[in-house]
């Protein structure tokens, strides 16, 4: 049986801070939990201004459950599943959608399209990543891209639609900026304007992956879910990657899918992905952190520190001693 919970309800099993499964400790995000009937909804939002703000959700559900979400007015958000499922819905006319696992897309509703039905698995976490934007933000690009133009005049028509018409799998270099905005080191003015930059830095990366010609190669619903397996282990074993060979078996899809299958859905290959993820952990430990060089390598999977340094200005063209002096 499938609970159906809507959105306008949320006020009245909001839940107190003791009982969070999940908490962002910074300051700066307004968190806000609600104990459904179901399970926990989790919301950490960090406004910027009236009309920017970036919210991270968390859905943990013991039951099959459906979100009836109704919005305010016209919408303009950059949308991400970060979850390693998708998450399926039905959009204002009642058809059905799917937001891949791993993906996302800028996406403008109308304020009488501005409504979804969102359903959930029970026993399955899903994390989602919004940015809300104005929404004349894209205007100033008019005459730029085709891409952005149609897009442009959606919007100034208040007709629903999407940035690309699917949504787009998340390359490590979105996967990082991400990061940044979560664990972002500034205060005051200094933060908003860090923040704000970051927006224009995603907003820029799927421009990019949108105007991108289509791949030839064609991965099915189960390999496509494999390799986000895949690019969510190395990930998640920094210190202690797998050889090609390893994730290939320990994912089950052979090498050779494996290694076109990260080429088209994230624009480089499986070591590519994987370098690009660790040496932006590299570079933000230190900047930010007093942690030794030889301590940030070992903990990035490098026994022996030359052979980190010799990575890490190959990537970012100066030395891990220089790139901590600025």
């Amino acid at each position: 049986m499938i609970q159906t919970i809507r959105n306008t309800d949320f006020e009245y099993f909001s839940a107190s801070k003791k009982e969070h499964a999940i908490e962002v400790k910074d300051k700066n995000w307004i968190d806000s939990l609600f104990a459904i009937p179901t399970g926990k909804i989790y919301f950490a939002e960090q406004r910027l201004n009236n009309d920017l703000s970036i919210v991270q959700g968390s859905y943990n559900l013991d039951e099959h459950t459906s979100i009836d979400g109704v919005g305010e007015g016209a919408l303009l958000e950059i949308q991400f599943n970060l979850s390693q499922h998708d998450i399926h819905y039905n959009n204002y006319l009642g058809n059905d959608q799917i937001s891949p696992a791993q993906s996302g897309n800028i996406v403008y509703l109308s304020g009488t399209d501005n409504a979804a039905k969102i359903h959930f698995e029970k026993k399955i976490s899903y994390n989602t990543f919004d940015i809300h934007l104005p929404i004349h933000l894209l205007d100033a690009y008019a005459g730029e891209s085709k891409l952005m133009d149609t897009f442009i005049e959606s919007i100034q028509g208040d007709y629903s639609s999407m940035l690309t018409p699917r949504r787009m799998p998340i390359d490590p270099k979105i996967v990082n900026t991400i990061a940044d905005i979560k664990a972002c080191p500034y205060e005051g003015l200094s933060r908003k304007i860090y923040l704000e930059s970051k927006v224009y830095e995603i907003i820029a990366y799927l421009m990019h992956n949108g105007e991108k010609k289509a791949s030839t190669v064609k991965l099915g619903k189960d390999d496509r879910d494999r390799i986000h397996y895949a690019a969510h282990l190395l990930r998640e074993q920094l210190d202690l990657p797998m050889t090609i060979i390893e994730l290939s078996r320990h994912v089950g899809v052979n090498q050779t899918k494996l290694k076109s299958g990260f080429r088209e859905m994230f624009g480089t290959s499986v070591f590519g992905y994987l370098q690009e993820i660790k040496m932006h952990h590299a570079k933000q430990a230190l900047l930010d952190t007093d942690i030794s060089i030889q301590e940030i390598g070992y903990k990035l999977g490098y026994q022996n520190t030359s052979n980190f340094s010799i990575a890490f200005k190959k990537f970012h063209g100066c030395s891990p001693i220089k790139m901590r002096g600025r």
